[in-house]
């Protein structure tokens, strides 16, 4: 089950008080993780926890007690206001953007990306297509950027190039996502990477955008792309959590 708390944060920027949810544990047994390493439930259900808004300012992070020296500019900026009140997106989902975007100008590509990917996963829960899209192509692109300034994602070897497949075969750029895999896919000898980039081959084939999970990336070579409604769990391999262990959210 999940646990959850209530605690008064003051925020740093403005110093007003307010009262937060957060998470005294969680877990996740029921299920796969996504391909992009979305979590199953009941993590899953967590995301309102991830970050947190102050309601006086609109300063989005995960911990408002704190800021970096920029964050007051940005939060006042007409881009940043824009964005938190952009009637295009869930609520949820402009919190992350917002702080997506101060991580961003602050050079923190590594949290951006985080939090671009958090944002499409409200859109999916939103049922909000298009923005899903446009939050995924930003975060494919951020985490380019951060791999660029030897930021990574995740520290083991692989699991950042498995989640920019991913980002931009959901995305819709599928000749973007070929060219990673062509470039990328010799460079590995992890069996589990590997499994997880055939699959993905297979899904661009058939011009699947939709979501998949990692249980069905780990099948055999030869098994066939399941649907979202056919999909059910299969035995858990060797690998699998060692390869895409994660937290519940990043800074």
């Amino acid at each position: 089950m999940t646990t959850l708390y209530r605690k008064k944060i003051q925020c740093s920027l403005c110093k007003v008080t307010t009262e937060f949810t957060g998470i005294s544990s969680t877990n996740t047994f029921f299920g796969s993780e996504d391909l992009d390493t979305r979590p199953p439930e009941m993590m899953r259900s967590t995301m309102h926890t991830w970050v947190r808004r102050c309601p006086h300012c609109g300063y989005c992070a995960s911990d408002i007690s704190t800021s970096v020296p920029e964050a007051e500019s940005i939060v006042k900026s007409k881009e940043y206001t824009d964005q938190l009140n952009d009637l295009e997106f869930p609520e949820l989902a402009n919190e992350f953007l917002c702080k997506a975007m101060i991580h961003g100008v602050t050079m923190d590509y590594k949290a951006a990306s985080r939090a671009l990917i958090h944002a499409a996963w409200t859109c999916d829960d939103h049922e909000r297509p298009e923005q899903a899209q446009l939050c995924r192509n930003k975060a494919a692109a951020m985490l380019m950027l951060a791999e660029e300034r030897g930021q990574q994602l995740v520290a083991q070897d692989g699991r950042s190039t498995a989640i920019l497949i991913d980002l931009l075969r959901r995305s819709g750029q599928s000749e973007q996502a070929r060219q990673i895999i062509a470039a990328r896919r010799v460079k590995t000898n992890d069996e589990v990477l590997l499994q997880i980039i055939d699959f993905q081959v297979r899904l661009l084939d058939k011009n699947d955008v939709s979501c998949h999970t990692l249980e069905e990336a780990i099948g055999s070579k030869s098994a066939p792309v399941i649907s979202t409604e056919e999909r059910k769990p299969i035995s858990k391999r060797k690998g699998f959590f060692k390869f895409f262990s994660r937290k519940p959210a990043s800074k």
